[in-house]
């Protein structure tokens, strides 16, 4: 998925940072786990903990982390006779779906041009409105338990980026249809990855939940600028949710108060960094970063330094682009660190 900050290029090293730094844990906590990439990875070494303020996130992992196996949907199968509920979408043909109320395709009629905007073509966002509200009558008429119901829901926003007229993030869709809007809307099949641990996830805000979980590995993603998230997901919020907000404006952007976070306001950011490690219960802090996010790398090793281990503060510098300045057109290089600290 396509995600602002994704961290699929910086697996291995942060591996190696565990590797070289940490012995002997069982648990690894990914409080602010966005797509889930790091979670999953992780998935095959520790029992993890994973959280996000943003519900469309809780939901990647639920349907990922704390699902331990791919479900069998036997109810399903032996009611309604569908064995394998992805193929029964993305073979469904549109004179299958068009049975579906017009008052109730929410992504028609607000995100496709029916609607009078462009995020995905009408026959796609039909697709997924057929396919999330079937899930959702499929929960409640208990054909399909939690388990089920996170996958699918998961797979159902996983399938979107696919075919979204966007440039990655949804605070706009392009004026004309890009290759990829063409595309079928398919769910995406997502592999799940059994440990035979009690994984656990949550949607929560990471300075609160901090105050109430403990374990070995802590690794800390959090926003690096004042973009706020949810303008930028809501789309994928609202087929998570599926929950018939009120929007407004021309992106048709959902209410998002509430899922403001401190780490993208510069005047809070670092005192909300601070609680965080302040009260982390974790032997090994691990933070990802960049050097043009809102706190300053002095900031971040005087806090970490306060909380753990001076002597054990280590930071890994990972080049990772460059920019031209606009101001002067010189180049200034941009790079990832990942910090580490013992508590």
């Amino acid at each position: 998925m396509r995600f602002i900050g994704c961290k699929t290029l910086l697996l291995d090293n942060i591996k190696q940072v565990i590797d070289e730094n940490v012995k002997g844990a069982e648990s690894f906590c990914d409080i602010f786990s966005g797509t889930s990439t790091v979670a999953r990875y992780f998935k095959r070494w520790y029992q993890v903990y994973s959280n996000d303020l943003l519900y469309f996130s809780y939901v990647l992992q639920r349907g990922t982390i704390q699902n331990d196996k791919l479900p069998a949907f036997k109810k399903l199968n032996k009611i309604k006779n569908i064995k394998d509920p992805i193929d029964y979408f993305n073979s469904l043909s549109n004179s299958d779906m068009e049975n579906l109320p017009q008052e109730k395709r929410f992504f028609q009629n607000n995100y496709a041009p029916t609607g009078g905007r462009m995020y995905v073509n009408d026959e796609n966002a039909l697709r997924i409105d057929y396919a999330r509200i079937t899930v959702e009558d499929w929960h409640n008429e208990g054909l399909i338990d939690d388990d089920e119901y996170f996958y699918l829901v998961a797979c159902i926003v996983e399938g979107i980026p696919f075919v979204s007229n966007t440039s990655g993030t949804y605070g706009a869709f392009h004026k004309e249809w890009e290759r990829r809007s063409y595309k079928k809307y398919e769910l995406y099949r997502l592999d799940v990855y059994q440990n035979g641990k009690k994984n656990k996830c949550y949607n929560q805000d990471g300075v609160e939940l901090i105050k109430k979980i403990k374990g070995d590995i802590l690794y800390i993603d959090p926003p690096y600028n004042g973009r706020q998230y949810l303008p930028n997901y809501h789309v994928l919020e609202t087929a998570a949710k599926y929950d018939y907000p009120e929007v407004r404006g021309v992106t048709a952007q959902r209410p998002y108060e509430n899922n403001k976070s401190d780490f993208c306001l510069k005047t809070k950011v670092t005192q909300a960094f601070e609680e965080l490690i302040k009260n982390a219960n974790f032997k090994h802090i691990i933070l990802s970063y960049s050097t043009d996010g809102l706190m300053k790398v002095e900031d971040i090793e005087s806090i970490m330094k306060k909380y753990g281990k001076a002597e054990t503060f280590k930071i890994y510098w990972i080049p990772y682009r460059r920019y031209k300045s606009r101001a002067q057109g010189d180049k200034e290089e941009l790079k990832e660190m990942l910090v580490y600290i013992e508590k």
